[in-house]
């Protein structure tokens, strides 16, 4: 815990080093989201029935907080996150989105 905060800061990835007053409300409502969606993810496979893209998009979101260790303790939230994104659709869709930032990125 460095400063005494939680690994699990959900700003890192702005550079957010947990000393500023966004940082404990946002971390505070993204831990009661993760406490509703825990439950509801492990009891089904997919949020609404068969794979759709809410599941496209809510894997996206928690593969970020994931990326920050924010799911440690959200074992359902986790397995989601794995099952949707070694889909090859979302495999191909982040492959395809990759080459378009690197394609831009090389224009400049």
């Amino acid at each position: 815990m460095p400063n005494g905060r939680p690994d699990s800061d959900h700003l890192k990835f702005s550079g957010d080093t947990g000393d500023t007053p966004a940082s404990k409300p946002l971390n505070e409502f993204l831990k009661i989201r993760l406490k509703h969606t825990e439950p509801v993810l492990a009891g089904r496979e997919w949020l609404a029935g068969s794979f759709s893209v809410a599941d496209i998009l809510m894997a996206d979101v928690l593969r970020l907080v994931d990326r920050f260790d924010g799911l440690a303790g959200y074992h359902a939230c986790r397995d989601y996150v794995a099952r949707a994104t070694a889909r090859p659709s979302f495999v191909k869709a982040r492959a395809d989105q990759m080459a378009h930032f690197a394609a831009a990125d090389g224009a400049h």
